[in-house]
């Protein structure tokens, strides 16, 4: 099975391909989970920070569950300022970036 962070690369790599209007995409470390954050000129803004929980995937290369959240710039700003909260566990001092 292949190390999570190089399946968390893939997926972004994928992201960006699929959605050229991302700026940003963090990585979180927890476990044997992907977690990523992406910020998208395309996402719309809602002022929440919705987690999108997916199943592994082999078949196609994901050995991992993950979770994404999308955020727009204007949604990435008030996580960046302390106005809109990550979820717990989701520390942007330990993120990197993809």
């Amino acid at each position: 099975m292949r190390q999570l962070i190089d399946v968390a690369k893939d997926l972004a790599l994928a992201h960006r391909a699929t959605d050229p209007a991302t700026t940003t995409i963090k990585f979180f470390p927890n476990g044997n989970e992907i977690h990523l954050l992406e910020v998208s000129d395309a996402a719309p803004t809602t002022g929440e920070v919705i987690p999108f929980p997916f199943a592994s995937d082999p078949a196609t290369g994901v050995d991992y569950a993950s979770v994404i959240i999308l955020l727009s710039r204007a949604e990435w700003q008030d996580v960046k300022h302390g106005a809109l909260s990550l979820p717990q566990g989701w520390d942007l001092d330990t993120a990197a970036d993809l």
